[in-house]
């Protein structure tokens, strides 16, 4: 027992009190059983179960998942970012719990760690006060806390918050405390990063270069050995910029990779200038920066939500900014950088940043510029910080205890509206290989993207599923993955051996002929036969493995393995980790002798325990506010039913055929000017499950019905009508863009459902059943001037 108390006695108190500011962001996955299916959380789920399947097989590092897009394989290990799956592998094989138990996790960590992170960084520069307000301030962020999580369930850009401040937290350990320990950690930490989303890894580790190269341009890395010219001074001396160079060679084995790869895959669909993806449809506002957050409605398929930087956060780190440019705070010339930082994200948040979205190297792919949310919410956090020490400074002594839980009692109470997340079904259901494929048959996604991300380059058409292979998935049998059809007659396969990466086949023909395969072709997949390697073909227009066989009885093998990018990429990564652990070791023997402590800005320690101890109140508080009154109440959601929108400006019941209503719609303008894009919303709810996916249209004609702007999508609100619930509206947003020499005049908006293989519309109908037309007619109409 003492050895645990001296154990505890060596822990921060602040930990504790962090994760009790961070029990309200976490209780909507505390409190509720399972995970969301409509969100891409589903996704990361199914990764992670077929994952598990190709580990337990023996596949260490597969790059292959060969279960998905219907069971032709689809590449997405090797273009996502693994590190989230791997980790959850360390709790789906525990017993009892899955994939599911894995991915709620990992989120609730992911919250935690950001927390946890944020706070270490900011303590040691600015104090412990100060490092608690950062941590509730980046854990409440809107995007961190709400949007990421739960909106869009994305798991591996969640988590990356977390990475983020543990990894800038490491570097800053490693300028003040150069040491083995802290050199591994660090190199650790900036390959996690790089290892837990394609996306932010681009942004989190430009901000941390940015950070070592002000750390160097202000001088703020020391070293006892400056006199000495060799090596060992060196390497002492530039440690953040060779650690942050390790950091990232150790990831080569993924992201180079992936580079070198990446023309085997159609990237193009994940960026694109007038579709969904452009970022130039999802700059911010303003006032959108500055809103606070509004009322989720639980009678919407999917909520809607504002996008925002978060009032308080944006109002404190203000408070921050001014201290740093005036030179009220403390370490002033690390406050800088953030200053710098967050300036830079605002700008590219909004549109005036146009320009460098259209010029810049590989920021398109970020799609949406207020993606950069999450990073802007890391460095006002550390602002925040840096505010609240410049008020403890300058506030009577009796009352520091307060600013603290002032200002995260503010954070936390703005951000309350946030936790009423819509509830989910309280069984997710299976996570197996037939699920998946029931799924994607529903038309919603494949190989869990929804836009063909990773489709092998070699694929002109996209195939349909194959009756043989889905019966053997939905069976949990091995998929026969032979086109029997297309064997000359006198022509014998035998399959003797099937993994999920491995087939071999016993065949026998009197003639040459040509072995295909329903799998797509992807470098890597090498065919032999009799041991010798063979050139494969791809079968056009699918895109399939094609392997040539010669007359007579042989053993064909087909194997998916390593290519030169990829032993070139894992190469990288094993050298880098052999000159981090001969650094670390050379350290080792030769500890510098270097440290620079923090400090708690004049706070003493009854006072500093006045400090947590208040932290500790004002989070229970807000959180038992919102457990015991307001979830009961219903005060912060709004929930929409029967044939009702509550956020609808236009309240109408129009039904098409006996399928679906337009129950209202928003249409903001009602003057416009010509090359003025024009939004309308609409809201639909489903009269019955549906067996047909419709498709919408959204039209603008002039006074002789002549079409002169449309929009038009696949799945209207971007969700498959197959999978629509009946007691939910979907919400459809569109964008028309008005043609530059549109003439003045009247213009009306009309809206509809058709199916696109067909050509056939839905019937409007009225309410006696009978036809009118077939679209529905929106008002007031349009005015152009």
């Amino acid at each position: 027992m003492s050895r645990i108390k001296r154990g505890f006695s060596h822990v921060d108190p602040g930990i504790f009190v962090v994760l009790a500011i961070c029990l309200l962001a976490l209780w909507p996955f505390i409190s509720r059983p399972s995970l969301p299916l409509e969100t891409d959380a589903e996704l990361h789920i199914f990764r992670l179960a077929e994952l598990s399947r190709l580990i337990r097989a023996g596949e260490l590092f597969p790059r292959w998942a060969p279960n998905f897009y219907y069971g032709y394989g689809y590449p997405i290990f090797n273009y996502y970012a693994p590190l989230t799956y791997y980790l959850g592998l360390g709790i789906d094989f525990m017993p009892v719990l899955g994939p599911v138990q894995a991915v709620k996790a990992l989120f609730i960590l992911g919250l935690a760690g950001a927390g946890i992170g944020m706070y270490s960084y900011v303590r040691e520069l600015w104090g412990r006060p100060a490092g608690l307000v950062s941590a509730a301030a980046y854990i409440y962020a809107p995007y961190v806390l709400f949007v990421d999580p739960h909106a869009r369930g994305d798991l591996a850009e969640s988590f990356s918050f977390a990475l983020f401040p543990l990894a800038l937290w490491a570097m800053d350990r490693l300028r003040r405390r150069p040491s083995s320990w802290n050199w591994l950690i660090s190199i650790t930490l900036v390959s996690a990063v790089v290892l837990s989303h394609n996306l932010m890894a681009m942004v989190f580790t430009t901000l941390l270069a940015g950070w070592v190269i002000w750390q160097m341009i202000i001088g703020g890395i020391r070293s006892p050995f400056d006199h000495r010219s060799n090596l060992a001074s060196w390497i002492l001396q530039f440690r953040l910029l060779n650690s942050l160079i390790l950091g990232v060679g150790v990831a080569a084995f993924f992201w180079l990779a992936l580079v070198l790869e990446q023309d085997a895959v159609n990237l193009s669909s994940l960026v694109g200038k007038g579709g969904h993806f452009d970022f130039r449809n999802h700059f911010l506002t303003v006032r959108e920066l500055f809103s606070l957050p509004q009322r989720i409605d639980w009678g919407a398929s999917e909520p809607n939500f504002l996008l925002s930087g978060g009032l308080v956060q944006l109002l404190l780190g203000g408070i921050g900014i001014l201290a740093v440019a005036v030179g009220w705070a403390r370490r002033r010339s690390q406050g800088w950088y953030f200053v710098f930082a967050s300036a830079g994200l605002v700008l590219m948040i909004l549109p005036v940043s146009t320009f460098f979205w259209e010029i810049l190297p590989l920021i398109q792919f970020l799609q949406f510029p207020w993606r950069l949310l999450g990073p802007l919410a890391a460095v006002l956090a550390v602002l925040n910080g840096i505010g609240t020490d410049v008020v403890l400074q300058r506030v009577a002594p009796r009352v520091k205890f307060l600013v603290p839980a002032i200002a995260v009692g503010l954070i936390m109470i703005s951000s309350l509206a946030l936790i009423q997340v819509p509830p989910w079904p309280e069984d997710f259901g299976a996570t197996t290989a037939a699920r998946v494929l029931q799924e994607e048959l529903s038309g919603r996604w494949l190989g869990t993207t929804s836009t063909a991300d990773f489709v092998p380059a070699r694929v002109d058409i996209m195939p349909k599923a194959k009756g043989a292979m889905k019966e053997a998935i939905l069976n949990n049998q091995p998929i026969d993955r032979v086109n029997w059809a297309t064997l000359p007659e006198d022509t014998e396969v035998i399959t003797e051996y099937l993994s999920p990466l491995h087939f071999r086949y016993h065949v026998s023909g009197n003639n040459d002929f040509l072995l295909r395969l329903f799998l797509f072709d992807f470098p890597g997949w090498r065919g032999t036969v009799d041991g010798q390697a063979v050139k494969t073909e791809v079968g056009r227009p699918e895109g399939f493995l094609v392997v040539p066989v010669p007359a007579g009885e042989h053993e064909v093998e087909v194997e998916f393995g390593q290519t030169p990018a990829r032993t070139l990429a894992v190469g990288i990564s094993g050298i880098s980790l052999f000159l981090a652990l001969l650094i670390a070791w050379f350290w080792y023997r030769n500890p510098p002798e270097l440290a620079e402590n923090y400090d708690e800005t004049g706070i003493g320690n009854e006072k500093m325990n006045h400090v947590l101890w208040s932290l500790i109140c004002i989070s229970l508080a807000v959180f038992l506010l919102n457990a015991v009154i307001i979830e009961r109440a219903g005060w912060l959601h709004q929930m929409s039913t029967g044939a009702q929108a509550i956020p609808a400006s236009f309240d109408v019941d129009a039904k098409f055929g006996d399928q679906i209503a337009l129950i209202g719609y928003d249409s903001a303008e009602r003057t416009v000017h010509p090359g003025d894009q024009v939004e309308i919303t609409a809201y639909w709810k489903a009269l019955q499950p549906l067996d047909i996916n419709y498709q919408v249209f959204v039209h603008l004609k002039d006074a002789e019905d002549n079409l002169v702007a449309q929009s038009d999508k696949l799945n209207p609100g971007d969700f498959p009508t197959k999978r629509w619930p009946i007691d939910k509206y979907v919400r459809d947003e569109h964008q028309l863009l008005l043609p530059a020499d549109l003439p003045p005049g009247e213009y009306q908006l009309s809206l509809g459902l058709w199916v696109v293989e067909d050509g056939w519309r839905l019937p409007l109908l009225d309410n006696s059943g009978a036809q009118i037309r077939d679209n529905f007619i929106l008002s007031p109409p349009l005015i152009v001037e």
